[in-house]
């Protein structure tokens, strides 16, 4: 019986690199929506990128209260953690990298079952036209 994944959110995960993030937020990216959460994501070579790296933002604009802020990025943080594992191991097939930026449009706080959900939608819409990509 294959091991199941471990369901981490290491270091190595998280978007830290600022050359990366203005590549990310520049030109070539793409953007799907799954209100309250909006995904940009950019493929990139794996020589640049090793598997999937992740930046969560949620609006200070939006949330004034850093209590309010700090737990939405526990939120999508924590959804994020659960469903990657189908998108990781989309990526690793390819051998390539991918940068995501979650960030938070909606005006109030949700449940987290609720962004849960949504981050399923998301990372569904994220692995299609990765798929479309590969197929041309």
């Amino acid at each position: 019986m294959p091991a199941s994944p471990r369901h981490t959110f290491k270091k190595s995960e998280r978007l830290c690199s600022r050359i990366l993030m203005d590549r990310l937020f520049q030109g070539d990216n793409r953007s799907v929506s799954a209100y309250p959460v909006r995904a940009v994501f950019l493929p990139v070579e794996q020589a640049e990128q090793q598997g999937v790296s992740v930046l969560i933002s949620v609006p200070k604009k939006r949330f004034h209260d850093a209590v309010d802020r700090n737990r939405v990025k526990r939120q999508l943080r924590e959804a994020y953690r659960k469903h990657k594992h189908a998108l990781t191991a989309q990526m690793a097939e390819r051998g390539q990298g991918l940068l995501i930026a979650f960030v938070y449009v909606g005006e109030k706080t949700e449940t987290t079952a609720y962004i849960e959900k949504r981050m399923v939608r998301l990372l569904e819409k994220i692995g299609e036209p990765l798929k479309t990509d590969s197929e041309e």
